[in-house]
Parts: structure tokens; sequence; C-alpha cells
């Protein structure tokens, strides 16, 4: 049996969840430990995600990813090389219109952002204005942190059921009817987090804000009047407490959200007329809900691949003023599982990523050879003294970046949108550089 100071040094980690909050935190802690070996940190890292594969389900549309978050993040776990290669710098590109179609602000974005004496080997983001936002897909930004883990970091198919505490460790029961025991267990199991359950009772709530998202294929080579209509990058159409959100992908696919405010459950409900079961049954309904709306957006319902169906989704949140959680020995949670926001500011996998660099570094630091002798009776041990570093720092960037998408919400889904979306962006200095207001 191994020592307590050698569990100290060697603690079993398990990770709930492989999200980019969950996958970011193993890569960085796996590229700075093999970069950098060290006898006083040598951690063992166990990734487990419910689903069977990593090619289970859609990934989900794209990320733009800030400097000093998700550019920092992926270049922290030795993916900047590979980043640089598949980055959509002209994804930064985005406009705003009304529903007559009438431009309102355009952003032309910027597709060559990087000097040119800049080499693949550089020295990263620099963490302001000047890295851009490009944009990766999901699906594309999982792959390469799967990708840079050992093979066996992540266990495939095993959906945690409970979690028992003792004071040797955690022990986590799986659906397949195996158990394990673990040092230090890490929530990164998203909105409806099974982990932050043991933590607190404050659950994530309904935003007010539903999504029905449908997707196009071949939007520049069969159907180029779309592919000119949403440009290289993003664009939103906002008007009377709805919007229209398309968003470009890669390999000429377009993600379009139709977004309005309505009751949680509505989609479900005997007062909703619309029938979900495929694209072309649900497309007279959602066009009724737009019925005054430009023709020229309207082409994004009208050419919806009925092949790839589509999904509702109500948006939920959590509290920008109790989402924390009571300091928990050995338990702590990243991501949206510690702090679920809607995607109105573009901050939630920004933010995830951050917490996975935030919490691989507390603990890179509390067990570095200058962090002291081992603790005494009661005081906080090296684990327990990296989470509430890291849990204090997150809670103060996390409450900032859940009430800026709050307010960004309220402003883009409004009955005064545009005019309100653009008040918001000047007010809070969020203005993109090259941005102007088009004359009225």
């Amino acid at each position: 049996m191994s020592s307590p100071a050698h569990r100290a040094r060697s603690p079993r980690i398990a990770v709930v969840g492989a999200g980019p909050a969950g996958l970011t935190f193993a890569a960085v802690l796996h590229h700075q430990l093999s970069t950098a070996r060290s006898p006083h940190f040598t951690p063992t890292v166990t990734v487990f995600e419910r689903d069977s594969a990593r090619t289970a389900r859609d990934q989900g549309g794209t990320l733009d990813m800030h400097g000093a978050t998700g550019q920092k993040a992926l270049y922290l776990a030795g993916l900047w090389t590979e980043f640089k290669k598949v980055a959509r710098y002209e994804g930064q590109a985005m406009k705003v219109l009304d529903k007559t179609g009438k431009v309102w602000m355009e952003d032309p974005g910027d597709d060559d952002p990087a000097p040119e004496n800049e080499t693949a080997e550089d020295a990263g983001p620099k963490g302001d204005e000047s890295d851009g936002r490009p944009e990766v897909d999901r699906g594309v930004l999982s792959s390469m942190l799967i990708d840079s883990l050992p093979a066996s970091t992540i266990q495939w198919g095993k959906a945690v059921l409970s979690i028992a505490t003792s004071p040797a460790g955690h022990t986590l029961t799986f659906s397949d009817g195996t158990s394990e025991s673990f040092d230090l267990v890490i929530g990164a199991d998203g909105a409806w987090s099974r982990v932050r359950r043991l933590l607190t009772p404050v659950a994530p709530h309904y935003s007010g804000v539903t999504f029905i998202e449908l997707r196009l294929s071949g939007v520049d080579s069969t159907l180029p009047q779309i592919g000119r209509l949403v440009g290289p990058g993003a664009l939103m159409a906002v008007s009377d407490n709805k919007a229209i959100i398309p968003q470009r992908n890669s390999g000429e696919r377009v993600r379009v959200y139709f977004a309005l405010r309505c009751a949680e459950h509505w989609h479900t409900s005997a007062h909703c007329a619309i029938d979900w079961s495929s694209v072309a049954s649900a497309r007279p309904g959602i066009r009724a809900l737009f019925a005054d709306w430009s023709p020229a957006l309207l082409q994004l319902l009208d050419h919806a691949d009925e092949a790839l169906g589509l999904a509702v989704r109500p948006l939920y949140m959590l509290p920008p003023d109790n989402f924390r959680w009571p300091p928990t020995r050995a338990i702590t949670l990243i991501g949206d599982a510690a702090h679920l926001m809607t995607p109105f500011a573009g901050a939630g996998a920004n933010m995830a990523m951050a917490d996975g660099v935030d919490l691989a570094q507390s603990l890179l630091s509390a067990f570095s050879p200058s962090a002291g002798a081992e603790p005494a009776d009661g005081a906080l041990g090296p684990l327990d003294t990296a989470l509430r570093a890291y849990e204090a720092r997150m809670g103060a960037r996390a409450e900032e970046a859940m009430r800026d998408t709050q307010a960004s919400l309220n402003a883009f889904i409004s009955p005064e949108a545009p005019r309100s979306a653009f008040e918001f962006m000047r007010q809070s200095g969020q203005m993109p550089p090259g941005m102007s207001l088009e004359d009225e």
C-alpha cells in the first residue's frame, strides 16, 4: 500500500466528462508534465465519458477562440501548430441585420492577422485583441485535444451513476456496474452535472430563449446565394424578441439557429402546433413564427438539409449571483458544470478551457518544489490548496462572463433589437475593431 505522502504526490484524478473543459485540463496537465518531468507530482488522470465513442453524436457548431483563454489553452497543451493549421481567421467576420435584411453593423474580420515573419513555432497568443478570434469547429477542437492524450486516458461509454465520499477518497460507480476510487474528482460533466449535485442544490434554470437548430450543406457550390448572405463568418438578424443566426462551419456547411422568447416547454405543449418529427414537417410552423421576416433570410429555412434533421434547444443558465459551491475536499467543477451560460457572448467554451488551464496550473504549482513541506495535521494538503486557489479565480472571471452573457442575450433578443444590441456593444466596449453602424 502506498504511503500518504506518496499518494499526495501521485494522486488518482478522475475527470467526469470529455468536453472542452475536461479535455483541456487533461491535455494541458499531460503536456506540461511531459515537457518538464518532476518527481514531485506524478498524477494518474482518467477521463470518463458517457458517449460510446468520440463520433457517437454531433459535436455542434463552431467556436471563436479568444486569445487569453481558448488560444492560450491550446498553446499550453502543445497544440498551437495544429490549431494554426485549422483556425479560420476569415470566420471572424460578422454582420448584424434586422428582420427586413437591412445591415446595421458589419465587421469584415481579418483573414490574415499573423505577421509575415511569424512561424508555426512562435511564442503563442499575446492575450489581447491582436490575437483575433479565429473560428474552429467543435469537432475539430475535440479531436485535437483527444489525439494529444495517451490512448488510455479516456474511457468511453462510462456514465457515472453515483459518487460516494469517504476520508480515503471518492468512489465512482458507473452504469456498467464497475466502481473505481480516486483522490480527486473533477466534474466536467456539463449543464446537468451529476458531480455538481453532490456539491450544491443550485441547478440551471431556463433563460427564456429557445433555439431551433437547422443545418445546410453545399452552401457555396449549390447554394451560392446562401454563401453570400452568411459570408465567411456569422450573421445575426435580430428583431421583435427573435433572431435568425446562421454560422459558417467548415466544408461548405452552415448551422442556423432560429431563436425566440417562449415558455420553457412550449415546443412540446398543446399550444405549439409544429410537427417536429422532420425538417419538412416543421418548416411551415417555423415560417409562421417568422412570417414578416425578409425572404432572403427565410432562404435559410427553405434550404435546410432535411437529411440532417433539426433540434429544439431551450437555453439554460446558472444564476450569476449564486453559482458557486461550498469548498469541498478533493472535488471541484470546471466548465458548464461550474458556470453554465447561454452562447450569447461566445464565452462558454473559452471559459471552460480557461478553467482547464487554471486548474492544471494550480495543481502543478501546489506540488512544485517551492511549495514547501508536507502540511501539518489539519492543514490543507496540496490538492485542496490547489482547488481553493482555482475556485477563487474561476469564480471571479466566470461571474463577469455570466453577467456579460446575460446582458448580451437581453440586448440581442429584445423588442428594440438591433438598436439595443448596438447600444449594448457600444456601452460595454465590445464593439469589434472595424465594425461600424450603418446609416439609417
